[in-house]
């Protein structure tokens, strides 16, 4: 392996270049002339995606990040061993630290591995369009999912997420008419019976990642000359036994409610015991710490792409996920370069075919 000279001039770059989901154009653009100069073969996909690929051998590791964010700029500056800026955790950390561990690898580490960066967009809304696409567009045999964990954590699962918006409409009706319900009751007779079957379901899972966890997110109401209505959206982050067609049956016993499923992810997990998780352990060790292992509550592009990618995954990033869309968002420079040797480590130690 390469000697490495700390620095973080890519990394501050790709900070400084704010990109915003559905605004991720010319950064792509951007990235990918700076990896084609750096001896990547890179281009951008029909999606807008930023993909780069190192070598050419046939075991393919797949580092999936995205290259978007959440809106609201952080002044991009350096304070002491601390990079701010938006995106220097979620997930432009994660993603730089990939390209400069490949990197680092010598031929006898890289020999028979193609190393595969798909800077993924619209990972921070509702419909993860980058990764949808990627999805059908490659099969690797290794996928480091690109989030913070830490430098000295991996992350072996992430719960589900359902979506849905429930509505109730009516024709218009005197608030003193007999057996009168105004819209929003319905609705709110939708969201009680969810909450409540939830309930019952979290009291036998004291386990956070099994729970399910409802969240009104938001709820209008209104009327015109004829109709009135009302509106209410609704997630729940699901653990991976969830039974999604029970949450939805429970919505249904509201008949005057219409249920609209804006997005499904199921749960993702793995049990620590395939071959890179394994790797991963050994490298953090080999650091002389022990390593953590994490379950987080929260979404990723692992959950989109896992049905198709049946291979052993993870996610690890460099950085500290409680900073992810704060208006402080901020990495520490020492935790930036333990995850570039870590992950240089692992694309290593990880076997060829």
């Amino acid at each position: 392996m390469r000697a490495r000279e700390p620095g973080v001039d890519l990394l501050r770059w790709m900070v400084e270049q704010y990109s915003p989901s559905h605004q991720e154009a010319s950064f792509a653009g951007a990235l990918v002339e700076r990896l084609a100069a750096r001896g990547w073969r890179a281009h951008t996909d029909a999606v807008g995606n930023a993909v780069a690929r190192y070598g050419d051998g046939g075991t393919v590791i797949a580092f999936l990040g995205h290259i978007d964010t959440v809106p609201g700029e952080v002044p991009v500056r350096l304070e002491g061993q601390k990079l701010y800026g938006r995106g220097a955790v979620d997930a432009k950390g994660p993603l730089c630290a990939f390209i400069e561990a490949v990197e680092l690898l010598d031929d006898a580490e890289r020999a028979g591995k193609q190393f595969l960066l798909l800077g993924c967009v619209e990972e921070e809304v509702a419909i993860t369009r980058g990764a949808l696409h990627v999805r059908d567009q490659y099969a690797p045999d290794f996928v480091i999912n690109g989030e913070p964990s830490g430098a000295h954590a991996v992350t072996l699962g992430y719960k589900g997420l359902l979506r849905l918006d429930l509505e109730h409409r009516a024709s218009r009706r005197h608030t003193a008419s007999r057996d009168y319900r105004a819209a929003a009751e319905h609705v709110i007779d939708a969201w009680n019976a969810l909450k409540r079957l939830c309930d019952d379901w979290n009291r036998e899972r004291p386990s956070l990642f099994e729970q399910n966890l409802p969240s009104l997110n938001a709820f209008h109401t209104g009327a015109t000359e004829t109709e009135e209505w009302a509106t209410a959206a609704v997630s729940i982050r699901t653990g991976p036994s969830t039974d999604t067609g029970a949450l939805l049956a429970a919505l249904a016993t509201v008949p005057t409610v219409t249920v609209r499923t804006v997005a499904r992810k199921d749960a993702v997990s793995t049990n620590g015991n395939d071959a890179l998780s394994r790797v991963f352990k050994q490298a953090i060790r080999e650091r002389g710490v022990k390593p953590t292992l994490r379950l987080k509550t929260g979404t990723s592009d692992w959950n989109t792409v896992a049905s198709a990618w049946s291979v052993p995954t993870v996610a690890y990033g460099p950085g500290d996920a409680a900073l992810d869309h704060t208006p402080n968002e901020h990495i520490d420079l020492p935790e930036y370069e333990e995850g570039v040797a870590v992950l240089a480590r692992v694309l290593a130690l990880l076997p060829a075919k």
